[in-house]
């Protein structure tokens, strides 16, 4: 595995909520907790606080990178920042998702990936295989957000995007959101490869 850059590369404050939730788990540093985080299984906690992740020991690219967010920030690192990027999923940038996609007549759809940036660089622990191509290569938009808008702004941003480029192909955009919903389902329970 390599080394994250300096800095991602710190140490946690256990006098914080998030940190505490770390200590508890043995993670002392913020790239041992990113680490942690990006091996859990991939599913959608049942828990809707930002330590869900910790407490169920799954998540989402969404609800992981929050986390990661929050701990950082709580940690006076806002430099550190929650973005949002809407790509085109495939079955070349996201393994386990081309059969459901050709079920519905589609090679892609637009999909938002949550992840971190720091100096320019992107930085993903979702932990999902990768293909032959990764998510991060082929943004079409990208935000930045902050931990606590991110559950509203990720799914309005991402069905109007999503809504709009069904239109312009005359496709029925809940349809397509099904067919997105499917695609997610066929990742659940993933562990990192």
């Amino acid at each position: 595995m390599n080394a994250l850059p300096e800095g991602l590369r710190f140490s946690l404050n256990p006098g914080h909520l998030l940190g505490r939730s770390c200590f508890a788990l043995g993670l002392r540093t913020f790239d041992e907790a990113a680490r942690h985080v990006e091996a859990l299984t991939y599913s959608r906690p049942t828990g809707g606080d930002v330590a869900a992740v910790l407490t169920e020991g799954a998540g989402t690219c969404s609800s992981k990178h929050r986390f990661l967010a929050q701990l950082a920030h709580e940690n006076g690192r806002h430099e550190i920042c929650l973005t949002v990027g809407i790509y085109m999923m495939e079955e070349r940038n996201t393994p386990g998702v081309g059969l459901t996609l050709a079920a519905a007549g589609l090679d892609s759809l637009p999909e938002a990936h949550c992840y971190l940036a720091l100096d320019g660089y992107r930085h993903d622990f979702t932990g999902l295989a990768r293909g032959e191509a990764a998510p991060l290569e082929s943004l079409v938009s990208e935000y930045q957000v902050t931990p606590a808008a991110l559950p509203a702004f990720k799914v309005r941003e991402h069905r109007h995007f999503l809504s709009d480029w069904a239109l312009r192909r005359g496709l029925d955009p809940d349809t397509v959101w099904r067919t997105r919903e499917a695609c997610i389902a066929a990742l659940v329970g993933r562990t990192p490869a």
